[in-house]
């Protein structure tokens, strides 16, 4: 069995702590605005985060193209949201698709603009083609999805705090085969157990 990789392991225990400050900072509701995050983040994104908070109907009385960084932020009205959209936007960013785009950056940082991936169409890849530009994106510091198994009973917004019944695995397919393993072994019904991308 292998170890998570450092850069994995800090970044499931940051995880963890965001949902957990998260979740406490939703029990407490204590609204919070600290100045620091006008510093931090762009006007763009200020404008993403109202927009993700309104579901992308933001009011009227909202001008977005008029409003400077401390009336966004203001707009925004607390910490917790801008959490939360971080956390949220983090996890998509793990688990979304590969794109031409991505392939192109990834290769262009690591400066192998001539490599086969380069030019191939993503509907003709294969496996080895998947696991080549996971390597590829691990090399070039790109964050990889983790697979783990958990009781049925864990929620989408628990799987950062909750304990796995596995470890991490790199690949879909490793977890699966714990999967089985589990059920096969442990006299636990398939209906118990399920899979989670982290």
């Amino acid at each position: 069995m292998q170890k998570l990789k450092p850069q994995d392991k800090h970044r499931l225990l940051v995880q963890c702590f965001l949902k957990m400050l998260q979740q406490r900072m939703e029990r407490d509701k204590v609204e919070n605005l600290s100045p620091v995050f006008i510093h931090i983040l762009s006007k763009e994104e200020l404008r993403n985060i109202l927009k993700w908070l309104y579901l992308d109907k933001v009011p009227e009385h909202y001008d977005l193209e008029t409003m400077d960084k401390q009336e966004l932020h203001e707009a925004i009205g607390d910490d917790f949201h801008i959490l939360s959209f971080t956390i949220q936007k983090w996890k998509q960013e793990i688990e979304d698709k590969i794109t031409p785009q991505e392939v192109y950056e990834v290769l262009c940082q690591l400066q192998l603009e001539t490599h086969y991936l380069m030019t191939k169409i993503l509907t003709d890849w294969d496996e080895y083609d998947y696991s080549n530009f996971r390597a590829l994106s691990c090399k070039a510091g790109s964050e990889q999805p983790l697979y783990a198994v958990f009781e049925s009973s864990v929620k989408e917004e628990e799987k950062y705090t909750a304990p796995p019944l596995s470890k991490y695995y790199k690949t879909e397919w490793e977890a699966q085969e714990e999967l089985a393993e589990m059920i096969s072994q442990d006299e636990i019904q398939e209906s118990e157990l399920k899979l989670m991308i982290l």
